[in-house]
C-alpha cells in the first residue's frame, strides 16, 4: 500500500498535543539511527518534520542537538533523503550548516 507511511504516521499522530509531539521526537530520532534504506529514512525524516509541525516549533530537541553531528554523517551515506528531506528538516529548524 503506498499510503502505508502516511496512515500509520496519521494514526500516531492523531490528537497529539504540542507537548506530546515534541516528547516524541527522541523515537523518531533513535529510529533514524536504526535504519539503513534510503526509503525509509526518507520517510522517517518527513514523520520528524510532521511532529516538529505539530509541536509547532523550530527549537532543536536536546536530544537532536547532541546527536546532531552522528545523524547528519548517518543521513549522508543516503543520497536521496540527504538531498531533500534532510535538507528540508534542517530549513524547518533554520540550520545553516
Amino acid at each position: 500500500n503506498e499510503w502505508y507511511f502516511s496512515i500509520s504516521f496519521d494514526s500516531i499522530t492523531k490528537g497529539m498535543t504540542s507537548e506530546e509531539a515534541y516528547n516524541y521526537l527522541p523515537k523518531v530520532i533513535e529510529l533514524l539511527f536504526k535504519l539503513d534504506e534510503d526509503y525509509l529514512i526518507w520517510e522517517a525524516l518527513y514523520f520528524l518534520i510532521e511532529l516538529y509541525s505539530i509541536a509547532d516549533t523550530t527549537q532543536i530537541h536536546p536530544f537532536l542537538e547532541s546527536n546532531w553531528s552522528e545523524l547528519t554523517n548517518h543521513i549522508k551515506k543516503f543520497n536521496d533523503s540527504y538531498a531533500i528531506p534532510f535538507k528540508v528538516l534542517k530549513n524547518h529548524l533554520r540550520i545553516t550548516n
